[in-house]
């Protein structure tokens, strides 16, 4: 833990619960000698092991997908003794409850009235199951439930959740009207089981579970014209209309104004049957016993659970009029565990808890409610970027996080998830981890923080999560995004308790200014979009600057954090947003994303996995706006050169054309800063298969004298076909060309053989037999040759050490990773090493987007993106395997009519810190 809960002072938000006498809450004996001081010692370290063996246990076992969820938010806490809004774990530690078991927590954790009804129950030996038979405890329930019903809701069904009290909610409206339309809202929540979660109206939870079932429609939550529109078509139709009077899941959204009274109206007016579904909302949680009486509008039938259970046992229950229930429903719609005794005395004393001195407990919560959600519009107030709304009702109250990521100036993580929505689940782990309290993000909205402690919550624990939060979002209002995500990091060493809660309530650093006007395409410009990835551990240190860490520490965050996505989440991360301006006065507005995985990551994945992962990049990207997509390192990589790719509505370039013309560009410099002569030197090119290698080579053998292929000796036999292939078409491509004053040994030597009527199989045979062409797999061997080297290759390795390269060569390298390490500059300073593919922007102009490379810098891969752009009206993109010299050639002039220009960075000053790349 960073921020242990013990030996505080603070009594309000360390203290621990009285027990008083309570034998089902252990107490924590105050040690003073030495042997109780072990003695304690030895049972936590017992109990940090049994919360490792736990975890272990639950990831083996039980829900690996929610273990990795939880450890990648921080919030994977094993809790072994809980008491009122209090739980602790094994450590000691104390944690504040505002989130309160999604409604299920009406007293909070081990109410001591609850076990009371227990063991009540235990003393009189009541049987719990004795189905078929009269139910005594149920009938009560049933009794007080009816009671406190509003309306004519005097029957009542019992089972044993949530969603259960829905099915039954169903089968109930359409065994009454003979009919099977249910009508429901978008961004509903009403369960999982089959029925239950067709009325849920949220599509990606649906589809892999084979729902919605037939028989259910979904309108948008609160649109009363929407509804009228839905019965005027299909009211003869329907046997429901199924609402929450208040959206949990779907981001704690109140229902309109008359929206509840117009749905009375017309289920009344069509004989369909009204369902407000209360199962989070019932029983106190909004300030009234249930949440439809803050309209006054009675349902027909009411799905109550959660409170319930009075936090202790899993209990249902629907209540309804008897002019809904049937024959059919009362007598084939039964349930084994229903009704038990167990389960329905507990019930029996929630309700009573919840209806005594006139319903003072609820009244309590309404009053509550009230200075919560005050509490919390101040914190916002104070947040006016950051929280874009605060709402609720009751202690059922939710802020809003801005998802604009341009409230966050700096390039980083605070960025990508407010994009995302993501940031309010990790501010719930920060809160959890440093301040001690618990909130969870709502389940469909996940921008939006669940305030729902239990109901008996004190105005000082209240005002504990108001300074809390106020903290939390301080530091990233800050941007402090190092101080946001620490718990997430390995842990370096013991952190003293007193000293990490000083630094979580340190004086925050000033605030970068939010600019008056994001930046936004203008009407008519052209839109692109540029997808990449973290290709070595200094891009994954540029990626967020005010973390301040290593890139491999950098790397471990990321890898954690990916393990709390879910469907909802982006595949790519947004990192920022440019408009570019070119020399000749155009420009274009674009956006850029990287997908949260180094180049090994996406290597090792099955092929498909990572080509629907650029899939949905790219998807996602065109969905908001972009005319043309660039992948860049290992995206394009994993999708064959974009080929793998299908029904991308826009072209998608793979930056591999302009890549070669700055690589040769870039390579050509380095030999005449080195005093090589093109025309005799012999030129090595790592890679000389693939896209950017086999291109490259076509146009350095125009000038060299003599060039070395190098391919990949992991499959040796594709390699030899696909380099004899290559080295057939450079004598295809020499073949073809015109006289050039500037052409080197083996242009001359090509163009001499083809002029007799040799065919190209064989002028690049007796080539190899010369020496002029040649082909290998064992690059150790031909880069002692080089006079020139050039590297594009898809390993990871560093191909090219000092010991292997020539005094006074040239090399250019283009691989991601790289193939040069940075011992090749330092132990060899008689070489010119350039990073190939830089081009500097028209103007220098800084894109504000941090690719670790200087300002007014980019990377040929990206460049070609912008460049393609100002094309779209005949659009020409680098595409597949095989890549034309003539776009090549094309590219080269583009980039110079609209500015761009070579980089060739001083290797002392000026070097690039990762390429987010090409392949």
């Amino acid at each position: 833990m960073t921020c242990p809960r013990k030996n505080s002072t603070d009594s309000s938000r360390h203290s621990t619960p009285k027990t008083d006498g309570d034998p089902n809450v252990a107490s924590t004996p105050v040690t003073s000698t030495a042997e109780e001081k072990r003695a304690a010692l030895r049972a936590r370290l017992s109990g940090v092991a049994d919360r490792g063996e736990t975890a272990e246990r639950y990831r083996r076992h039980s829900n690996p997908y929610v273990a990795r969820m939880l450890d990648g938010l921080g919030m994977d806490v094993h809790y072994v003794r809980g008491a009122g809004t209090r739980l602790y774990d094994a450590e000691g530690n104390s944690y504040l409850d505002f989130a309160g078991a999604y409604g299920a927590l009406p007293f909070g954790h081990n109410p001591p009235e609850i076990w009371e009804a227990i063991s009540d129950l235990q003393q009189s030996a009541e049987p719990s199951l004795t189905l078929p038979s009269l139910l005594d405890a149920s009938a009560l329930l049933a009794e007080r439930l009816a009671q406190a019903a509003p309306g004519h809701l005097n029957q009542v069904w019992q089972c044993n959740s949530g969603a259960e009290a829905v099915e039954a909610s169903l089968k109930l409206a359409r065994a009454a009207t003979g009919r099977t339309l249910v009508i429901s809202t978008r961004n509903s929540f009403h369960g999982k089981t089959l029925g239950a979660l067709s009325a849920t109206g949220r599509p990606r939870y649906q589809t892999p579970f084979g729902a919605p079932s037939p028989g259910f429609t979904h309108l948008p939550f609160g649109d009363a014209d929407a509804l009228k529109r839905a019965f005027d078509e299909h009211g003869d139709e329907t046997a429901a209309f199924i609402v929450e009077a208040l959206q949990g899941e779907g981001g704690i959204v109140p229902a309109p104004d008359g929206y509840l009274a117009t749905a009375r109206e017309l289920c009344t007016r069509f004989g369909a049957k009204l369902i407000i579904d209360e199962v989070q909302t019932g029983l106190g949680r909004t300030g009234r016993l249930f949440a439809c009486e803050h309209t006054a509008v009675v349902p027909d039938i009411m799905p109550l659970a959660k409170a319930l259970g009075g936090g202790m046992v899993p209990i249902g229950a629907v209540l309804f009029g008897e002019d809904s229930l049937t024959e059919d429903f009362g007598l084939r719609h039964t349930s084994t565990f229903g009704g038990n005794a167990f389960c329905s005395r507990v019930g029996v004393r929630a309700v009573e808890l919840l209806t005594a001195d006139d319903q003072a407990l609820v009244r309590q919560v309404a009053e509550r409610g009230e200075y919560l959600l005050d509490g919390l519009r101040r914190v916002a107030a104070k947040h006016p970027d950051l929280v874009a709304d605060v709402r609720g009702q009751g202690l059922l109250l939710g802020v809003q996080l801005s998802d604009d990521p341009d409230i966050h100036v700096s390039q980083g993580l605070f960025r990508s998830l407010a994009d995302q929505e993501g940031l309010a689940g990790f501010l719930c782990g920060y809160l959890l981890r440093n301040e001690g309290i618990r909130l969870a993000p709502a389940y469909f909205a996940n921008s939006v923080l669940r305030v729902e402690p239990p109901l008996t919550v004190t105005e000082e624990e209240c005002d504990t999560l108001l300074a809390a939060l106020d903290r939390g979002l301080g530091v990233i209002e800050q941007g402090d995004s190092r101080r946001f995500f620490a718990h997430l990091l390995p842990k370096t060493g013991p952190r003293d308790a007193e000293e990490a809660r000083e630094q979580a309530v340190a004086q925050l650093p000033a605030r970068p200014a939010v600019p008056d006007q994001p930046l936004r395409p203008s009407a008519g410009e052209p839109r692109w979009a540029f997808i990449a990835h973290p290709t070595d551990m200094a891009s994954y240190e540029s990626y967020d600057s005010r973390l301040g860490l290593p890139g491999e520490q950098v790397r471990v965050l990321f890898d954690r954090m990916n393990q709390c996505r879910n469907v909802d989440t982006a595949a790519a991360m947004l990192v920022g947003r440019c408009r570019v301006r070119t020399d000749t006065g155009e420009s274009s507005y674009g956006e850029i994303y990287a997908l949260p995985y180094g180049a090994q990551r996406l290597l090792d994945m099955p092929t498909a996995r990572a080509t629907a992962l650029v899939q949905e990049a790219v998807d996602d990207a065109v969905a908001r706006g972009a005319q043309l997509v660039g992948l860049g390192a290992y995206t394009s990589v994993v999708t064959a050169n974009a080929t793998a790719l299908k029904d991308v509505k826009v072209p998608v370039t793979t930056g591999n054309a302009y890549t070669v013309a700055a690589a040769v560009d870039g390579l050509e410099q380095a030999a005449v800063q080195q005093g090589i002569r093109l025309d005799a030197a012999c030129c090595v090119v790592l890679g000389g298969a693939g896209a950017i290698g086999l291109a490259s080579s076509l146009l350095l053998a125009e000038k060299v004298g003599s060039l070395v292929l190098v391919g990949n000796p992991a499959n040796r036999r594709r390699s030899q076909e696909r380099l004899t292939a290559a080295a057939q078409a450079v004598v295809a491509h020499l073949a073809e060309l015109g006289g050039n004053p500037a052409a080197g040994s083996l242009a001359w030597a090509v163009r001499a053989r083809a002029a007799e009527g040799v065919d190209h199989a064989r002028i690049a045979a007796e080539l190899s037999k010369e020496g002029l062409l040649t082909w290998s797999l064992e690059s150790e061997a031909v880069l002692p040759g080089g006079d020139l080297i050039l590297a594009a290759t898809s390993t990871p390795d560093q191909l090219i050490r000092p010991e292997l390269v020539r005094q006074g060569a040239a090399v250019c390298d283009v691989s991601q990773p790289p193939n040069v390490g940075p011992q090749l500059k330092k132990a060899r300073p008689d070489l010119k090493v350039v990073a190939g593919g830089l081009v500097e922007m028209p103007g220098r102009q800084d894109l504000g987007v941090d690719f670790g490379v200087p300002s007014g810098v980019t990377y040929a891969c990206t460049a070609e993106t912008m460049i393609l752009a100002h094309r779209l009206h005949d659009p020409v993109v680098s595409h597949g395997e095989k890549l034309s010299v003539e776009l090549v050639r094309m590219l080269r002039d583009e980039a110079q009519r609209l500015g761009y220009r070579l980089h060739l960075p001083d290797e002392h000053t000026d070097q690039p810190t990762g390429d987010p790349g090409h392949e």
